[in-house]
């Protein structure tokens, strides 16, 4: 598959969907660097992997987290009284799907 070509409209089409406002200064930079991020890549696809051996799966010996403990939260009419919208007793969010 061809990489896209990453110019102003590719960018401004991404972040529309991802609902994102971005100035025009912003649409010229992230076309730059996502553009310098797609041909690295492509140099990456040049490269000869015939000899390395494929990765199965990549695990860590021991993942840093911590114990799983109750602790109090907070009361419902606490959480919707940070909401800045409350609808039907629950949190009112934008419809996302056209």
């Amino acid at each position: 598959m061809p990489a896209p070509n990453v110019d102003r409209a590719l960018v401004e089409h991404v972040a529309k969907l991802a609902c994102l406002s971005l100035s025009d200064s912003e649409v010229d930079r992230f076309a730059s660097e996502l553009g310098r991020i797609v041909g690295y890549i492509e140099q990456l696809d040049s490269l000869d992997t015939r000899d390395v051996p494929p990765t199965a799966n990549v695990s860590v010996d021991r993942a840093p987290g911590r114990r799983d403990e109750v602790a109090p939260g907070l009361t419902r009419d606490e959480a919707l009284a940070q909401a800045p919208e409350v609808e039907s007793d629950g949190f009112a969010v934008p419809a996302f799907v056209e």
